[in-house]
């Protein structure tokens, strides 16, 4: 009952903003085209670019994969306008019942001057703005490099050159084309490991096995190993060994509340993501030689504590996205206790990934695309 209320609240909610952003849009047309604008053609364009990513979502099943990553596109870019048009003009509006409150209070203080033409140019041309370096900066990975010191031996090991690569969200919107860009650039750091911190696929898992991106991740170049963890959006896992096997095939050891030994040095451990019922940490790490490196791989860095008390060495994560679009990192970082960079924590380090790819809007404000490099030190 609770689930079908929210859902109604949701899309009355999206719905009345959608019809919000169409309104002020037409208004500022009226005003700057030669004549009227037909009113039903545009209104049926509103509708269908609100609808069309809950559409693209929703009617997954049952429409054809070409039809589902047009609407995710245009349905992501439409989003957007929620996060800053929507916003924008609201401010706007208060501006403008403000300045009639005071028209009544005080006659002949404020004039009456009509900026609507000018006021809805300036928001377009800054929303073209931001959506132009958005796109950029969701496009443009930056290298970000840590060192970190294990104070344990890890066998011949007395350097590790660790690429961290999270969320890329493949799917819909971001398909094969720019995850090879991606391995080329995983590549040219020379890794001999490479860690997938989660939310690799984004909540469908056709694209993948339709383009073939298990192909294209098979061409990262890692001596070590490829190792990788589930994320919240990680379509497909529901059926585990379909995924596993599917990973497989892309050369990547997924781990789920499990370990491996590597080299009989060190050991990589992924954990569940918290929104699948993970077992307990203690648990997952029975068995392991507390003596040797422990490197963990959590997709959300929401349970510092835990690797703590578990004697972690080295914990990498992502899930955040540092918020992707602003202001969002301000609600990431009250969220999390570090959601992005390095921390120290009772004996334990953790590096969080803003993440390479993006959900929903495809740009970046506030944040960037993302590889991480760590270089990691064993001093016995």
């Amino acid at each position: 009952m609770y689930l079908y209320l929210f859902v109604a609240l949701f899309f009355a909610v999206y719905g009345g903003i959608g019809f919000y952003i169409g309104l002020r849009g037409a208004q500022w047309l009226a005003a700057v085209l030669p004549r009227p604008l037909p009113a039903a053609p545009y209104w049926v364009a509103i509708t269908l670019l609100a609808a069309a990513f809950p559409l693209a979502r929703a009617a997954a099943a049952w429409l054809p994969l070409w039809a589902s990553e047009w609407l995710a596109r245009i349905g992501a870019w439409w989003m957007a306008t929620y996060v800053y048009l929507f916003p924008t003009l609201l401010l706007i509006d208060l501006v403008r019942l403000v300045a009639r409150g005071v028209r009544l209070v005080a006659p002949g203080v404020l004039p009456e001057v009509n900026l609507v033409k000018g006021t809805g140019a300036a928001v377009l041309v800054a929303f073209a703005a931001v959506l132009l370096y958005g796109a950029w900066a969701a496009r443009s990975p930056v290298i970000t490099r840590h060192e970190v010191t294990i104070p344990k031996p890890a066998g011949p090991y007395r350097e590790l050159n660790v690429v961290l690569v999270s969320d890329t969200h493949l799917g819909l919107i971001i398909g094969r084309d720019r995850l090879e860009r991606l391995v080329a650039d995983v590549n040219r750091l020379e890794p001999d490991m490479v860690l997938l911190a989660g939310d690799i696929i984004d909540d469908d898992f056709r694209p993948f096995l339709a383009r073939d991106m298990a192909a294209a991740l098979r061409g990262l170049h890692a001596p070590l190993g490829v190792y990788s963890v589930l994320g919240n959006h990680d379509a497909g896992a529901e059926d585990l060994p379909k995924f596993r096997a599917a990973m497989a095939e892309a050369g990547i050891h997924l781990l789920v509340d499990e370990w491996v030994a590597v080299d009989d040095a060190f050991y990589v451990v992924g954990r569940n993501d918290r929104s699948r019922r993970p077992a307990p940490l203690h648990a997952v790490l029975q068995g392991i030689d507390r003596s040797r490196p422990i490197l963990l791989l959590d997709h959300q860095p929401d349970r510092l504590h835990e690797a703590v008390a578990a004697g972690v060495d080295l914990q990498v994560s992502g899930h955040t996205h540092r918020g992707q679009v602003w202001p969002g990192r301000l609600l990431t970082a009250r969220i999390f206790e570090v959601d992005w960079g390095y921390l120290e924590k009772g004996g334990t380090q953790f590096v969080v990934s803003q993440g390479w790819g993006t959900w929903g809007p495809p740009i970046r404000v506030g944040s960037r695309s993302e590889i991480v490099q760590i270089r990691i030190r064993f001093e016995p």
